[in-house]
């Protein structure tokens, strides 16, 4: 079996209040990807034989987890807070360094911030969780 063209999962999660300008979350711990998942319903006839199902135009709201060491001067720790707190929607990219085409671009609202304190020989952590309220959308080649 060859593997000299796998691709490692090194990803980067970066943020944005607008859509021109975005910046990699400093000491990001982990981070989900966004789910693409279709929605579908049943269409089976009373006369089939075996299931239909169809696409629906219709999308679920996702969620996404996230951690990063907490760094309380840097710019975009701060701008997640803010956001948190103003239940405002941000603009965030996730990208998969070596595999580029599957990164992705949405909208979406800091529904979780905590403090995780649990062990007093790490730096404060911070858990997080993004509610995803837009399409995410392929990641424009820069």
């Amino acid at each position: 079996m060859a593997v000299e063209n796998l691709v490692d999962s090194f990803y980067q999660l970066l943020v944005s209040s607008t859509e021109l300008e975005f910046k990699k979350v400093k000491h990001l711990q982990k981070c989900e990807p966004p789910t693409s998942e279709k929605t579908l319903d049943d269409v089976t006839a009373t006369d089939d034989k075996r299931t239909v199902k169809a696409v629906v135009d219709f999308t679920e709201d996702s969620e996404i987890e996230f951690e990063f060491v907490l760094d309380p001067t840097d710019e975009e720790h701060l701008l997640i807070q803010s956001a948190y707190e103003d239940n405002t929607e941000l603009n965030w990219q996730y990208k998969l360094v070596k595999a580029t085409g599957l990164s992705r671009q949405f909208k979406g609202m800091v529904s979780k911030l905590t403090p995780n304190t649990d062990d007093n020989k790490k730096k404060v952590r911070m858990t997080g969780t993004i509610t995803i309220t837009s399409d995410p959308t392929k990641v424009l080649a820069e």
